[in-house]
């Protein structure tokens, strides 16, 4: 029987224009080897990259992504790599909540004169891919959570807010990314909350809370919300609770 094929991962790199796409350059012209299994994509900056592209690059058929910046101090435009670290580390812990292995998302540094760290990177990333297999078909589904809660207005207009915020001297980083953490993982609920509406119909609140998984006070908490932005309304009332669907269901 012929030897069972080698899995080869799929691997997307987004790059930063300044530094480690010009370390990419680099090791390619200096002839260093690296594993052939990275699809770059060349941005501007590495904080110009949303996490829902890395969503987006793995739901198409990625098996890992990683995010490729300037070192810190080295950003053509001061905090970009501030950013692409923050996001990232949103987007980590929102995979482990979600039973997702984070290790398949990554972000690193290398600037334009590190072309075999540029190739010590890729050939570490691909190994690590290459223990984990391919992308688990269980994961889309996951995957497509997140990316529904990163998209909630809310949460993008913290994110987009983020340079106004530090500017003005007055925040906390660590306070902030715990605060950005919170609104996602709201956001998440929210999703699911709308998820369970359109799969079983009007619901009551127990109903609402066994599905999303969370205490019945929280779900008091989003209806509240969602309906005042018209999201959801009410449409009777059953064992003693209102009863509610997505609005035009």
């Amino acid at each position: 029987m012929a030897e069972e094929e080698k899995f080869e991962p799929k691997i997307v790199a987004f790059t930063c224009n300044w530094c480690s796409y010009a370390g990419a350059d680099l090791a390619g012209t200096s002839r260093i080897q690296y594993a052939p299994n990275f699809r770059v994509i060349r941005v501007m900056c590495s904080g110009r990259v949303e996490p829902t592209y890395i969503l987006e690059a793995l739901q198409n058929g990625a098996d890992g992504v990683c995010v490729l910046g300037c070192h810190f101090g080295d950003c053509h435009y001061i905090s970009g790599n501030y950013e692409a670290k923050r996001r990232m580390e949103l987007l980590t812990k929102l995979f482990r909540d979600t039973g997702m292995d984070e290790r398949r998302i990554m972000i690193e540094w290398v600037s334009a004169s590190e072309g075999e760290r540029f190739a010590e990177v890729v050939n570490d990333f691909t190994e690590q891919i290459r223990d984990l297999g391919p992308l688990p078909e269980d994961y889309q589904e996951k995957l497509s959570l997140i990316k529904g809660a990163l998209e909630a207005e809310r949460l993008r207009i913290v994110l987009g807010s983020t340079k106004r915020a530090f500017a003005s001297g007055g925040v906390e980083e660590e306070r902030y990314n715990e605060a950005l953490y919170t609104i996602a993982k709201e956001e998440i609920e929210r999703v699911l909350l709308l998820e369970a509406l359109e799969k079983n119909g009007p619901s009551i609140v127990p109903e609402l809370a066994e599905y999303v998984g969370v205490p019945k006070t929280r779900i008091w908490r989003h209806i509240l919300a969602m309906t005042m932005k018209n999201i959801i309304e009410v449409v009777g009332e059953r064992d003693h609770y209102m009863e509610y669907q997505r609005r035009g269901q």
